[in-house]
């Protein structure tokens, strides 16, 4: 008798699920945002909000929750319920962040719904150094270890774990000097206060048309539409193939029938002419991932950098 009240209870559990789900979104669907306004995963967001207006019939806001590079927006995320009203945007440097002794969450809390752009990373160096293209960079590398100075986000970062993925692929050594963020390193390399960053070379277009910086490659798997003269990795011999990605994330036990809701109207959205239209403004790259792809890619980039970190003897803190 026992086991049969078990199953009943499972079974009026799930029909409660569903209905739930059949009848998602009845109201506003706030997107957290552990990035500040104006930073490139909030214009993201917020871009993507509006689209998704339409497509799932609700009003669809963005809520800035910054610290600890995403660790209170993720805290806050699995702190709240699984229902699909609160949903938040991330991007790769969310592999970082679960070995941090302030996370209060593991992966498994964590369920991806699609991933949106993904956004290759650059070696600008200033117009002031010799280095005219990139094997000139490596030579000079390879002889002088860590005596070339590379900025970027944060003692780890996804730019980092990019970097160092090269430099060890490529047989290198650069001292890292660590901003607190990408818009921070970008001064600086326009500065000449580095040598060379490491970070997304659509942000740095202005800087190059104003003659004080170049980019020598970039890590996508062709060369980029606004940098056909710049080379990649791969095509100089180094199969190195990165890129920063930005989606969307919901807490584990959103019912699947509303992952599936979210996962199809973001997919309609990233085919309207608007979104086309930011990813040219932005200089970055359509790339959709279904839920179950998008999971597997985080599981690979998750392994990929705890490599790093534990190289870098950087286990215990950002």
């Amino acid at each position: 008798m026992k086991m049969k009240q078990i199953v009943l209870s499972l079974v009026l559990a799930g029909l409660a699920g569903l209905a739930q789900a059949q009848a998602y979104p009845s109201k506003q669907i706030t997107i957290l945002c552990w990035s500040a306004a104006g930073s490139p995963v909030d214009v993201y967001a917020r871009t993507l909000a509006k689209l998704l207006i339409p497509e799932l019939g609700q009003n669809v806001v963005v809520e800035n929750r910054t610290g600890g590079s995403g660790i209170v927006m993720v805290n806050m995320l699995v702190r709240g319920p699984a229902d699909g009203y609160t949903i938040a945007a991330n991007t790769l440097s969310l592999a970082t962040l679960f070995s941090e002794k302030t996370a209060q969450f593991k992966v498994e809390d964590l369920q991806m719904v699609a991933r949106s752009q993904i956004d290759p990373y650059g070696l600008i160096v200033h117009t002031s150094t010799p280095f005219k293209n990139l094997e000139q960079f490596v030579a000079f590398a390879r002889k002088r270890p860590e005596y070339l100075n590379v900025g970027g986000p944060f003692a780890i970062s996804s730019h980092r774990v990019a970097w160092e993925v090269f430099s060890d692929v490529a047989k290198f050594k650069t001292a890292w000097v660590p901003y607190p963020g990408g818009g921070p390193a970008l001064t600086a390399i326009a500065g000449g206060h580095i040598d060379a960053a490491a970070t997304n070379p659509g942000n740095v277009k202005p800087m190059i048309d104003a003659g004080k910086v170049r980019v020598l490659a970039v890590s996508s798997e062709k060369r980029l539409e606004d940098f056909p003269e710049v080379p990649t990795y791969k095509e100089k011999g180094w199969d190195v193939v990165r890129y920063q990605w930005r989606g969307i994330m919901a807490k584990t036990g959103t019912p699947k029938p509303v992952i599936d809701r979210l996962a199809s109207a973001i997919q309609k959205a990233q085919q309207t002419q608007e979104w086309k239209t930011y990813l040219t403004r932005v200089s970055q790259l359509d790339g959709y991932q279904g839920p179950d792809a998008f999971r597997a890619q985080l599981a690979q980039d998750i392994k990929e950098t705890e490599a790093v970190k534990k190289k870098l003897g950087l286990t215990d803190s950002q």
